[in-house]
């Protein structure tokens, strides 16, 4: 029997339009379409199976991406050889312990965009790096190159994401937490409505749906907090790295919402549904690397501040069939032998195929409306006024 299955890439077209209701706008990132290929293949199951993010909203992601642009401060870097084969991305607004801002969240998907792009069987042959400075036109994304800045990608970086990127370790900065979820002080003013609390989920599914798919393996190196929306930031990567003393506290119920960003949908891919609801209904944290272990909720387990060191240390089994000898340094590789990158991200497309996408969406979808239904409520309000209140002294 033949299966039909819709396929999507990400074209630029124009930019984004700038929206009426702003007065004050930095250049808008590229606006994206989609258009499908449909393929068929052998298959017991007749089924359909889309793999661009039908997450349904009536504001298109490209313009809630423009408007969410314009809030707060913090950014999103992205070090494309942290070490070979691997990319480190990282969360930075250490003031506010790496919660994310309208404009980070318009930088993670403006990210998501450039490794997409790369990682496409099929664009990255013909992508240059005049397409990615068009795609990335007007986004803060920070480009680094084993620690350095980059203002653009030239044709050998670029030659080294298509045929080298393995995987990407996700981390917050200075050690100082994972992720404390949203902002509140930057929301306080613009983000406390069901409307925008509509946009933003609808945005983070996309963005994380999106990572999620991605043909490159991930790891979450994880320090100190991850709280609330920093909780569900833990998700959306194939792996955990936990400190000793890290804390994961999915803490939406104690703000008078559920998750936002897809992250109850993910977590029972995770751990047991009797674990999940745990998790989400109680509030109760997950306490350390070792306890994530025992749940199945993370793979590996590192010191204090080591975090992204132990993640790094966990992926060489993809990067490696033999390992480069220790005396010739992190970034050598003298004596070492590479994995078939395309072997690797071809299995990595199959273990995603194997996901019940659907189901997912379905989950996003629902999580996506009743956060709606109680963003920006009075009791959400109420607890967010006594979280952001000055503590006494």
């Amino acid at each position: 029997m033949l299966r039909t299955i819709t396929l999507a890439r990400r074209l630029p077209t124009t930019p984004t339009p700038t929206l009426s209701s702003f007065t004050s706008w930095k250049t808008p990132s590229p606006a994206f379409s989609f258009f499908t290929t449909t393929i068929s293949t052998p298959s017991h199951h007749n089924q359909h199976r889309n793999y661009a993010c039908q997450i349904h909203h009536p504001t298109k992601l490209g313009q809630l991406r423009a408007k969410l642009r314009a809030f707060g401060q913090g950014r999103i870097s992205l070090d494309i050889h942290h070490s070979p084969g691997l990319a480190l991305l990282t969360l930075t607004n250490p003031e506010k312990h790496n919660a994310l801002t309208g404009k980070m969240m318009a930088e993670l998907a403006d990210c998501v965009d450039l490794l997409e792009t790369v990682t496409d069987p099929k664009r990255k042959e013909v992508v240059d790096e005049e397409d990615v400075g068009q795609l990335l036109k007007g986004s803060g994304l920070v480009l680094k190159n084993k620690g350095v800045v980059v203002q653009k990608l030239d044709q050998e970086s670029l030659k080294m994401l298509k045929g080298g990127l393995v995987g990407v370790i996700v981390t917050g900065s200075q050690h100082k937490s994972y992720c404390a979820g949203l902002d509140l002080s930057a929301a306080k003013t613009t983000l406390l409505t069901p409307q925008a609390g509509s946009e933003m989920s609808a945005l983070m599914v996309s963005t994380l749906t999106r990572f999620m798919r991605l043909p490159i393996i991930s790891i979450a190196a994880i320090e100190k907090a991850a709280i609330g929306g920093g909780a569900e930031m833990t998700t959306f990567c194939d792996h955990r790295c936990i400190s000793d003393q890290a804390k994961i506290q999915f803490v939406q119920t104690q703000m008078g919402v559920v998750t936002g960003w897809g992250g109850a949908s993910r977590l029972l891919n995770l751990v047991s549904r009797s674990q999940a609801l745990r998790l989400l209904g109680s509030a109760e944290p997950i306490r350390g690397g070792q306890e994530a272990l025992k749940l199945g909720f993370a793979e590996a387990v590192s010191p204090v501040g080591k975090a992204v060191e132990s993640a790094s240390e966990y992926m060489q089994q993809y990067v490696w069939e033999t390992a480069p000898t220790a005396a010739a340094g992190q970034d050598s590789e003298e004596g070492g032998a590479r994995r078939c990158v395309e072997a690797v991200r071809a299995m990595k497309r199959i273990v995603s195929f194997g996901l019940d996408h659907e189901r997912i969406e379905r989950v996003s979808e629902l999580e996506k409306d009743l956060f709606k239904g109680l963003w920006g409520g009075p009791d959400n309000l109420a607890r967010v006024e006594a979280a952001t209140a000055p503590k006494k002294k």
